[in-house]
């Protein structure tokens, strides 16, 4: 019984690891960019940014690896499961539309929307 108790607590364990990397932390993450978009709208653009430049250096990581001995090892090490992950794929939408509603409305629309989220009222007031 004892053998039981602690596969069943390593069991839980892993099982609690894996729903906080797959689950909790990539809607934690998508919530505060969220948020930060709903406070200034206009730093959707440096979120996507930073995305894209992000993900340029893995791509330069992996073509530097292409050559070298041991690269699956290397690749496997280095993968980002992320991107094939539904979460990271809403995260890039949300940045996407916060991005065009930033280039779209510009500086002035940023700040009306952004007094318009807050969530304080339900109406839109356009004159902020």
């Amino acid at each position: 019984t004892a053998f039981i108790c602690v596969v069943l607590c390593v069991a839980s364990l892993m099982f609690s690891r894996d729903a906080n990397q797959l689950v909790l932390k990539p809607v934690e993450q998508m919530i505060t960019k969220v948020e930060a978009i709903r406070d200034n709208p206009l730093v959707a653009t440096k979120i996507a940014d930073d995305e894209f430049k992000r993900e340029e250096m893995l791509r330069m990581r992996y073509a530097q690896m292409e050559g070298r001995p041991g690269q699956c090892c290397w690749k496997l090490w280095m993968r980002d499961n992320n991107s094939l992950m539904e979460t990271a794929i809403l995260e890039k939408t949300i940045i996407k539309l916060g991005s065009l509603l930033a280039l779209g409305f510009g500086e002035a629309g940023a700040q009306i929307i952004a007094s318009n989220i807050d969530g304080s009222s339900y109406g839109v007031n356009v004159m902020v």
